[in-house]
C-alpha cells in the first residue's frame, strides 16, 4: 500500500485548510470505499495526504428546518441514523434514501460519498434530484450551493483529475438539504441489483411527480446504472406533464425513453431494464 499521511481535523475551518496547503496530493476520508482501492493499488490518483474528517461531530444530524424541510449532515450513516432514527424512507410519498450519493454501501455509507466510478453507482442522487435538493459545500472562501444535478455532472476535468463531480481539491460537501413536502407529490425509487439492497444498481429509475388530483402538473425521471452520472430523462418528463396518471400511461412511457441511447457491448439490456423499471414506478404511483 501507498506511504500516507494521515491528518484528523476537528472543524471544517481546519480541514479546508490543511486540503489548501497540499492541494491535490490530499485527499477527503470519510466513507473511504475507492480511497482505499486507489491506495492498496498504488494508484496515481491516490493521495499522499489524507484528511480525516470522521472527528468532525457537527457533520453527523437529522433535523427538520423552519420550512418543513430535511437537512442531513453529510457524515450522516444512512442505517445508523438516518433509518434507526425514526426518519421515514416514505417521507414525501416514496423512497428517498437508498444507499448513499457516492459509496452504495446501505450499512456503512456517509451521505456526502466520493464519486469516481465508471457508471454513476449511487442511488441517492437520483432520487434527491426528483426531490429538487441541493447539497452545501464547505470553501475556502465560504459556503457554495449546489443542486444535486450540478453535484454530480458526469465525468469532467477538475483540477488536473477526471471525476464525475465537481468539488474541487479544498472544498468539502457538508450538508444535503431536502425541500418541504408539496401536496400531491409522489415519489417512487425502483432498483434492479444481482444481490441485496446495498449492491450496485444494474439500472434504477427515480421519479417524481407532482399532481394535481390524478393529473401530472411537473415530473422528475431520473435514471441511475445506466451512465456516467444520474441522467435525467427529459423526453419522458415533457411527454408525462398534462397527462393522467394510469396504469394505461405507464405503458407508453418507456417508448419515449432512452431513444438515443447507445450501448456498449454485452450491456444493452440496462436499457430494457431501466425502460422496466420506469413502467413498475409509474404503475406503483397511479395505484396509490
Amino acid at each position: 500500500m501507498k506511504k500516507i499521511s494521515v491528518y484528523r481535523p476537528t472543524t471544517i475551518e481546519e480541514a479546508i485548510q490543511i486540503l489548501s496547503l497540499h492541494g491535490t496530493e490530499a485527499g477527503v476520508y470519510a466513507g473511504g470505499t475507492d480511497l482505499l482501492i486507489r491506495l492498496k493499488n498504488r494508484l496515481k490518483q491516490a493521495p499522499t495526504y489524507l484528511v480525516d474528517i470522521k472527528k468532525i461531530n457537527n457533520l453527523r444530524y437529522i433535523k427538520e428546518d423552519a420550512q418543513g424541510g430535511v437537512r442531513i449532515g453529510a457524515l450522516t450513516e444512512v442505517w445508523c441514523q438516518y433509518l434507526r432514527g425514526g426518519y421515514s424512507c416514505w417521507r414525501n410519498g416514496g423512497y428517498i434514501c437508498y444507499g448513499a450519493i457516492g459509496d452504495n454501501s446501505y450499512y456503512h455509507s456517509a451521505m456526502g460519498g466520493r464519486l469516481c466510478y465508471a457508471v454513476y453507482p449511487g442511488d441517492a442522487a437520483p432520487a434527491l434530484i426528483t426531490l429538487d435538493a441541493k447539497v452545501k459545500l464547505a470553501t475556502p472562501s465560504g459556503i457554495k450551493e449546489l443542486t444535486v444535478e450540478q453535484l454530480v455532472p458526469g465525468d469532467m476535468m477538475v483540477d488536473g483529475r477526471i471525476q464525475s463531480h465537481v468539488v474541487r481539491f479544498n472544498e468539502i460537501l457538508t450538508e444535503v438539504v431536502i425541500p418541504p413536502p408539496r401536496p400531491d407529490f409522489r415519489a417512487s425509487f425502483e432498483k434492479l441489483r444481482p444481490r441485496g439492497v446495498w449492491d450496485f444498481a444494474m439500472a434504477s429509475t427515480a421519479l417524481g411527480l407532482q399532481l394535481r388530483d390524478k393529473t401530472i402538473e411537473d415530473a422528475r425521471v431520473v435514471f441511475g446504472g445506466i451512465s456516467g452520472k444520474p441522467f435525467r430523462e427529459r423526453s419522458v418528463e415533457e411527454f408525462l406533464k398534462g397527462k393522467t396518471l394510469s396504469a394505461e400511461l405507464a405503458g407508453q412511457a418507456p417508448s419515449q425513453a432512452l431513444r438515443d441511447a447507445a450501448p456498449l457491448k454485452y450491456n444493452a439490456t440496462k436499457i430494457d431494464m431501466a425502460k422496466g423499471l420506469l413502467t413498475s414506478g409509474l404503475e406503483k404511483l397511479a395505484a396509490l
